[in-house]
């Protein structure tokens, strides 16, 4: 069986194909940028192929570099999957949540998965539905909620639940543009994160042509969204479960009085490169079953 000679150099080469820069991959594994060097050129002589291309700019991995990257990864993260499997300490489940998901839906009920798992940590890293989109999600995430269509190559996707719209805006924006019809929306001004594509479904499903809409504002986060709505910024697309206390408030409206079919939805995403650890497996497994539990009919 061949035999890997320095595992030492395939971890330099993992960190300076993340960083692609030899002083962030020097500090990241604590050694000397010479050292990194030195593993570098000695990986490259062992197997007989240029790695990185050394460029003014920074360095980028050759077509061998990419492949060798790829598998160097995997393997990284199956050695640590299997450390943890054998080792009696819960390890760390970094999750990657949406802000709005995490405040409105997931903190009322980690009580309940702290009661089952005491000893189990979890690390919250919020991102603005990104990370799905990330070029090396693991080293941000070992799993993630995504707001989205769940057409994620990268990723295994699960949906969480079929999600409804609806449409909303404040009570003294509908004073100043009454809205009684679906074309009224047409020509109010809306908003949006990310993209309009949630725009583009929804005037798609009512016949209508979000093209003559020349009155859109993007915004950063939905919290940023919401906000603007509750000021009378314009009309706004949130997802029915999400908004439900602000309705009941008075704070938004729904001019409507109901709600739309949607395509879009929350999922639990991971990324097809790792392997889950026993410990965000546990996650994964109750997380499932709460989000089964919370939505079936009854």
């Amino acid at each position: 069986m061949r035999q890997i000679k320095n595992i030492k150099s395939i971890q330099v080469f993992n960190a300076v194909a993340k960083t692609r820069n030899l002083t962030h991959a020097a500090r990241e594994m604590n050694v000397s940028q010479s050292s990194v060097s030195y593993h570098i050129k000695k990986i490259e002589d062992e197997i007989g192929a240029i790695l990185f291309d050394r460029r003014p700019d920074g360095l980028r991995l050759t077509a061998k570099g990419v492949t060798l990257a790829g598998y160097v990864e995997r393997g990284l993260a199956a050695i640590m999957t299997g450390l943890d499997q054998v080792s009696d300490k819960a390890q760390v489940v970094r999750l990657a949540v949406l802000p709005m998901f995490a405040s409105r839906w997931l903190s009322a009920r980690l009580g309940s998965f702290w009661e089952d798992h005491p000893d189990l940590q979890l690390t919250f890293q919020n991102h603005n539905n990104s990370y799905a989109r990330m070029t090396t999600p693991s080293d941000f995430a070992d799993l993630g909620i995504q707001w989205g269509l769940g057409n994620w190559p990268e990723f295994d996707a699960i949906k969480l639940w079929d999600e409804r719209m609806v449409v909303v805006c404040s009570p003294e924006f509908l004073q100043r543009h009454p809205i009684h019809i679906l074309q009224d929306v047409q020509d109010c001004p809306l908003l949006h994160v990310d993209d309009d594509r949630m725009w583009a479904e929804w005037f798609r499903n009512a016949g209508l042509d979000l093209a003559r809409n020349g009155r859109q504002t993007m915004l950063e986060d939905r919290h940023f969204q919401l906000g603007s709505t509750v000021n009378g910024l314009g009309v706004s697309l949130f997802a029915e479960s999400m908004i439900q206390s602000e309705l009941r408030a008075g704070l938004v409206v729904n001019p409507f009085g109901h709600s739309f079919e949607t395509a879009f939805a929350y999922h639990l995403v991971v990324p097809k490169a790792v392997q889950l650890s026993r410990s965000a497996n546990m996650f994964r497994k109750w997380f499932l079953a709460l989000c089964k539990a919370s939505h079936s009919p009854g």
